[in-house]
């Protein structure tokens, strides 16, 4: 989506921001003069990982000539909005350009944001000159920032991956926007609380077993053991698991075979599959401690 030039649309500026990092605080005033960059991210958005080269790259090549990224952290799930796992994650990715921790969406929300990731070039001016939702489009952005710095050069050589029709989707654990689950519950004088799995597993369905309770935006294991598994096509899965107690882990199994332990330190998005070529996959995972689940991406 391109911004509309002729509608002169003012940026909102910064709100609600609750930290910075690799930066003092900004304002839309301090950055006159400059053109700037705004990327809607947040941590576990697959999406967004896969863009952080393009935005380091023009970064290094463009903020001597007047450019400015700001990667805004808007959180999808409650945790992404610590400040602590914010400044954890920007480490670990090895962000150089200013961040700042939109933890209450205050920004997402000024600038109408829908979308991870989301890009809005903002001219000197202070005017948005451009917005693009979504992986991709690297070349154009990188001509509209050209544009607006007044140089012109090559773009970078976007090459598109090919996505199979059928890859797995996106797929949440929480009730808020899950389709169902494929495990039933099994009941007794004390209630229904424990979720058996039959073993027979249809593709992109989640199938917990153990004492789990869903929640809006995932399932919790209020057990010390449980499994959950998946059945997904894709060359890479990656689950967003939040860590209920120290020491927890998880032993991933693929097609009934161990393929790895996970250590769950931290609150984030875990990759338990990544191949060259597409391949469908029977996913378990197999918890030694308490954690929420809450989604399931793919690449």
């Amino acid at each position: 989506m391109e911004g509309l030039p002729w509608l002169r649309i003012k940026a909102p500026g910064f709100p609600g921001i609750k930290a910075w990092y690799n930066s003092e605080p900004l304002t839309v005033e301090d950055l006159r003069g400059k053109a700037v960059l705004v990327d809607f991210w947040t941590y576990t958005c697959i999406n967004c990982i896969r863009s952080m080269p393009h935005l380091q790259r023009w970064h290094e090549k463009y903020s001597k000539k007047g450019l400015v990224i700001i990667g805004v952290h808007s959180p999808e799930f409650k945790f992404e909005g610590d400040v602590r796992n914010i400044e954890r994650a920007v480490k670990d990715i090895g962000i150089k350009y200013p961040v700042a921790a939109d933890s209450g969406r205050e920004t997402w929300n000024a600038f109408s944001n829908m979308y991870w990731p989301a890009e809005f070039l903002i001219d000197k001016e202070g005017y948005v000159q451009y917005v693009h939702f979504g992986e991709g489009g690297y070349a154009e952005t990188e001509r509209k920032i050209q544009g607006l710095l007044g140089i012109s050069g090559e773009t970078e050589k976007e090459e598109i991956p090919g996505y199979l029709f059928d890859q797995s989707p996106e797929t949440y654990a929480g009730f808020g926007a899950n389709l169902g689950l494929g495990s039933g519950l099994a009941c007794d004088k004390s209630g229904c609380d424990r979720y058996v799995d039959g073993g027979e597993h249809d593709r992109n369905v989640i199938y917990p077993d153990g004492e789990w309770v869903q929640m809006e935006d995932y399932l919790e294991l209020k057990g010390a053991r449980g499994r959950i598994s998946y059945k997904f096509n894709a060359r890479q899965a990656n689950v967003v698991i939040e860590p209920l107690e120290k020491g927890c882990d998880a032993l991933v199994l693929l097609d009934g075979k161990e393929a790895g332990k996970l250590k769950l330190d931290n609150p984030g998005m875990y990759t338990v599959y990544q191949e060259k070529d597409y391949s469908e996959k029977d996913l378990s995972l197999e918890f030694s401690g308490k954690v929420r689940v809450y989604a399931f991406t793919f690449g």
